[in-house]
């Protein structure tokens, strides 16, 4: 049985502990948090693990994958000192996609009142497209009058015609339902379902950024992610099957070296910035292979070591060149990309991001946390740090954004109530 516990962060009590918990194919991680009744978020708990029984998104071993969950929860709860029941649940995987849908009532010219939101919110409760999928998150954009966009609260004023632009963010349901399987099985709970880099966009990007527009790429081990953020809300998202693990790969082809020292070379010693004194130096590492224990080691020149890199940075670079370009939004985001994940953070990644996409490419930083360990304060945590901000954020100005499904319903298709109570509280 999925189980998910009553929704609604309105009101977070004094030193209420919340966790978040980040599935990724590479690594999971957990953070368990003390947040206090204005908001302030304290790790009092942190753990990270292997994630086995995860491929690209796809769960290959639910076994496997249930111990790596399990393993990661029980670190963090060690340091804790309190047990975890119930997490707040990033997800990214089943085949994610964003859509603005765009519905219009007529009026007759009368004044807007709330009876004219209830047919607006009808009508969306109507659309069709998302059969068989999960709607992770729902986020009014604007509302126009006679075609004149930009409204925030229509009520009180004349026109001939309503419409409201929503981005809403969906996922394959059986997808999540395996997700959720698996938590469930680990003896947990999921609170809420956010998508990661929605989540991660509350951790490495300011209101600003979100507000006007802007790109966040984020490069993890198996898989990119672009997402363009304006209003506050994600209106494109794109999944590239590329990341950090192909660099690896490619270094354990070209030099005989197991995985874990090619990833180890990757990430001491991986850059894009090539030099003189890059070339003649060299790096040392033990051959692939037990018959290799008694052989000298192999000697990794560190010029040899760009060239392998480089290529494939830039390939992906390239990729998502093209899928801002193909996005429609490439001229509102503000000339500005920011990239956050584990294998964004190899010396010269920006300025070959600057170069090939022809846009301003910074480094996102996540936002600090008080209690956060060192080892889990960079780009690599910032979705399970995103969870956190998210939900205080919104629970701090009780601006609910996001509405989903309710589960227990079983139906694909907008809560209207829950859609009004969000005007309700913003206008």
């Amino acid at each position: 049985m999925v189980r998910f516990l009553p929704q609604g962060f309105g009101n977070i009590s004094n030193n209420q502990i919340l966790s978040s918990l980040d599935i990724g194919s590479g690594k999971i991680s957990c953070f368990i948090s003390k947040i206090s009744g204005t908001g302030e978020i304290e790790i009092i708990g942190a753990g990270h693990q292997e994630s086995k029984g995860l491929s690209a998104g796809i769960i290959t071993d639910l076994e496997h994958l249930e111990y790596s969950i399990r393993k990661c929860v029980d670190s963090a709860e060690k340091m804790a000192s309190e047990t975890v029941k119930s997490v707040i649940l990033g997800f990214s995987s089943g085949k994610p996609q964003s859509k603005i849908l765009k519905v219009e009532v007529e009026l007759q010219g009368s004044i807007i009142s709330d009876k004219d939101l209830d047919k607006i919110y009808k009508s969306l409760s109507e659309k069709t497209e998302f059969e068989g999928r999960e709607i992770l998150h729902a986020i009014p954009l604007q509302f126009s009058i006679d075609g004149s966009k930009g409204i925030k609260n229509p009520v009180g004023m004349y026109g001939d015609k309503l419409g409201l632009d929503i981005s809403i963010i969906s996922v394959e349901e059986n997808a999540i339902k395996n997700f959720t399987r698996v938590v469930n099985k680990a003896d947990l709970e999921i609170r809420r379902v956010i998508y990661s880099p929605y989540a991660c966009g509350f951790s490495v990007l300011n209101d600003e950024e979100r507000e006007l527009g802007v790109a966040l790429v984020d490069i993890g081990f198996e898989l990119t992610r672009i997402s363009i953020f304006i209003n506050n809300a994600i209106v494109f998202t794109k999944t590239v099957p590329l990341g950090g693990v192909q660099i690896t790969k490619d270094i354990a082809k070209i030099f005989s070296l197991s995985i874990l020292d090619s990833e180890k070379i990757k990430i001491i010693n991986g850059q894009l910035i090539e030099s003189s004194s890059e070339n003649l130096s060299s790096i040392e590492a033990n051959p692939l292979g037990k018959e290799y224990e008694l052989s000298d080691p192999v000697e990794v020149s560190r010029g040899h070591l760009i060239k392998i890199i480089k290529p494939r940075v830039q390939e992906i670079l390239e990729i998502i060149k093209l899928e801002i370009s193909n996005s429609g939004y490439e001229k509102i985001i503000s000339n500005r990309v920011v990239f956050t994940g584990g294998a964004s953070q190899m010396d010269g990644l920006v300025y070959l991001a600057t170069e090939i996409l022809d846009k301003k490419s910074i480094l996102g930083k996540p936002k600090v946390l008080k209690g956060i360990p060192d080892n889990m304060s960079g780009a690599a945590f910032s979705t399970v740090n995103g969870l956190l901000q998210f939900l205080v954020e919104e629970s701090k100005d009780l601006k609910s954004k996001i509405l989903f499904n309710n589960k227990e319903d079983k139906k694909i298709g907008l809560k209207l109530s829950n859609i009004k109570q969000w005007f309700v509280e913003n206008f």
